[in-house]
């Protein structure tokens, strides 16, 4: 991938299923970015509103070459811009353009926006259909609200991190920031739905993700479990099994599967037992059959346990490193990464390249999704500012003498 869209063939007269949305990105990190990268692969136009170089990952690590790859992996395809938003006239840049545009995402502490001049209500004095969407760590209200929030303090509190390190005697964390993409796929599926709304009743809303509220949604059924019982003894069945070069997960969860597992195993009059072969949560030999099934694992390697699984369609997946995953074919002929080229900042070609999200996991048979080039700090000043919102070049040239714009 270049710095250039990468190429798709789009049938005649068929665009992308967002075009011509138009989303202001006030946000920083990962999980408004995130979002608004889905919806900019789906054809939406994200302008990226930046107003100090050091304000966002830009200048976070690692990196490859100078090119931050936790920027490259939330932002790519955005157009950037940079602005003064505490200057008079940069603010007022900034609700010209909120006034041409359909939605406004941030993800400040709530209250920020407001102190900044762009709350909801001041929104809708310059476009009284506009979308404010907001992600923060614990909501608009609630007796968390002021408090600062990343990631890592929601996989604590939502009782995720509890709940998987259980077997470890001590709380476990993701390595994965699974707190950000849950609010991010929320935050875009709500934009889509008040965007639907706008479309049928021409309102605009404000609408609003906590990370902790998805955060405690991946718990709901050991949640509800506790209420009922008053104990925390609920486990989900899945669980890695150790082989003699690594481990797998498998699940029997249907009737028939723990059947065909059982013959697998070697164990046919087993697999005739209705109590050994019933579905999962619906036998007291659950805890039997699955000693059974970590013994016959530890005897054998973890490609063998998975090809014997899956020739008796039984579901079954190795449990794979970092590096297995990258070679793993089925990640790139589904293009979940991509590889794009890095150019210098005067856009010549450096030959390195960086590993960044493919198109939207979302695959549209008709409106494909495509991944856009990664940004360079201000680079879009001039498409936005001047070509739609109409200033002169002697209008620009003012606003840097300022220092509004850069």
């Amino acid at each position: 991938m270049s710095q250039t869209d990468v190429p798709v063939k789009i049938p005649a007269g068929q665009g992308k299923v967002l075009e011509g949305v138009r989303i202001v990105e006030l946000a920083r990190w990962q999980a408004a970015p995130r979002a608004s990268m889905i919806l900019r692969d789906m054809g939406a136009e994200v302008i990226k509103l930046e107003w100090r170089k050091g304000g966002d990952l830009r200048d976070s690590g690692p990196f490859v070459g100078d090119m931050s790859v936790q920027f490259a992996a939330y932002n790519r395809g955005k157009k950037s811009i940079t602005v003064d938003t505490r200057h008079p006239k940069g603010k007022d840049l900034v609700l010209q353009l909120i006034g041409v545009s359909d939605a406004v995402l941030e993800n400040y502490r709530p209250g920020t926006v407001e102190k900044m001049g762009f709350g909801y209500e001041s929104l809708c004095r310059v476009n009284p259909g506009i979308i404010l969407a907001s992600v923060s760590g614990f909501g608009q209200y609630g007796p968390y609200r002021d408090r600062q929030c990343f990631d890592p303090i929601i996989q604590a509190m939502s009782g995720i991190g509890h709940q998987t390190g259980r077997g470890f005697d001590q709380p476990v964390m993701a390595e994965g920031p699974i707190m950000d993409r849950t609010a991010a796929l929320h935050i875009a599926i709500g934009i889509l739905g008040a965007l639907r709304h706008r479309d049928r009743t021409g309102e605009g809303q404000w609408i609003e993700v906590a990370m902790l509220d998805g955060g405690i949604s991946l718990e709901e059924v050991a949640l509800a479990m506790c209420y009922e019982t008053g104990t925390n003894d609920f486990k989900r069945a899945g669980t890695f099994l150790k082989c003699l070069d690594g481990w797998v997960s498998t699940g029997a969860a249907r009737a028939g599967m723990w059947e065909r597992m059982l013959k697998v195993m070697g164990y046919p009059d087993l697999a005739d037992d209705p109590e050994y072969a019933a579905p999962m949560f619906a036998t007291d030999k659950a805890e039997i059959r699955m000693e059974l099934l970590h013994l016959w694992c530890e005897e054998r390697p973890a490609k063998e346990v998975e090809d014997a699984l899956v020739a008796a369609d039984i579901p079954v997946g190795r449990a794979m490193s970092i590096p297995d995953v990258l070679e793993d074919k089925h990640m790139w002929e589904r293009e979940v990464m991509m590889e794009a080229e890095l150019d210098d900042s005067d856009g010549n070609a450096t030959g390195k390249k960086i590993l960044v999200p493919g198109p939207t996991m979302i695959k549209f048979s008709k409106t494909p999704t495509t991944a856009g080039p990664i940004p360079k700090y201000g680079e879009h000043n001039k498409e936005i500012f001047g070509g739609l919102l109409g200033l002169d070049e002697d209008q620009l040239e003012a606003l840097i003498a300022e220092g509004v714009i850069t």
